[in-house]
């Protein structure tokens, strides 16, 4: 399970009915058609429900009007005994956060699914988790944290919405050419953002780099614990110039600190340990389409 950023109010926007690409930064209304071609799902936001993806987050946070359930949703490669696995154990999520599961995860299909209690919120609430595991290994989840009088409609909103999933192979990103990334990468890469998210057990890393259409980058990196001796969190920002070269299926990223110092990436994008996708130096980083700095 992917580091989850909890948000609890989520600004209603505009209502849209075609299917487009999800962004982070933007607010998507109810009944929205969203495709992330380059993970190979698609699925429709609930009726009732709005949200986005927030700048630094990994998921999409939904909302109802009463502003007392939020679903978070994601996606990732996974086998059947990692979902599993998953779902048996304590979720962490940022702040202290945790959901503990109550009694055994239940399957139908290639679906499962089960309730939990919430951990570190000053008020009593309850959790719902439901992932569903579709065609080329790749998972679509729902976490849900309610109120206990809105518990239920939390469930049917996560339950509608995985009902709308639709899992197509991942789209390799093409351009001009027929093989390889298509374009050079330094113009592949602007205004995208390149996310690295790591849970395992109450440890959890990311790594957001934002690479804006003017030459300039934002960068930011948490590192989270809990356990026995408490929660605990270390954050880092910076920011400065980038530039990319190489054209088709590898290439370099160099990321120029504003305090002199600079960070060096090799890109590759193929078959790696984590499936295929982008690589930053063997680490595989997932490419979304940013407002961060646009």
């Amino acid at each position: 399970m992917k580091k989850l950023i909890l948000i609890f109010t989520i600004a209603f926007c505009f209502k849209s009915f075609a299917q487009i690409e999800l962004k982070e930064g933007v607010q998507y209304a109810e009944n929205t058609h969203l495709v992330l071609p380059l993970r190979g799902i698609s699925f429709k936001i609930p009726t009732g429900w709005s949200g986005g993806v927030p700048a630094d987050s990994p998921v999409l946070i939904l909302a109802d009007a009463s502003n007392e359930v939020t679903i978070l949703v994601t996606s990732d490669e996974l086998e059947e005994q990692q979902v599993l696995a998953e779902l048996r154990k304590e979720i962490s999520l940022e702040q202290g956060i945790s959901l503990i599961p109550v009694g055994p995860a239940q399957q139908q299909g290639r679906r499962w699914f089960g309730e939990y209690t919430v951990n570190g919120m000053p008020q009593h609430m309850k959790g719902f988790v439901d992932v569903r595991l579709g065609n080329y290994n790749i998972g679509a989840g729902c976490i849900v944290i309610a109120m206990p009088a809105s518990f239920e409609r939390g469930k049917e909103g996560a339950i509608q919405l995985l009902n709308s999933v639709a899992f197509t192979e991942p789209v390799k990103p093409q351009y001009a050419k027929s093989n390889g990334i298509g374009a050079p990468w330094n113009q592949y890469l602007k205004g995208r953002s390149l996310k690295f998210y790591y849970t395992q057990g109450d440890f959890s890393e990311t790594d957001f780099i934002h690479l804006c259409s003017n030459g300039t980058f934002q960068r930011s990196k948490r590192t989270s614990s809990g356990g026995i001796n408490g929660y605990g969190a270390v954050s880092g920002s910076n920011q400065g110039t980038w530039q990319a070269s190489g054209e088709g299926d590898s290439g370099n990223l160099i990321l120029n600190h504003q305090d002199g110092t600079r960070s060096d990436f090799q890109l590759q994008y193929g078959q790696g340990n984590k499936g295929v996708g982008l690589y930053l130096n063997g680490t595989k980083y997932f490419i979304e389409v940013s407002a961060q700095c646009n």
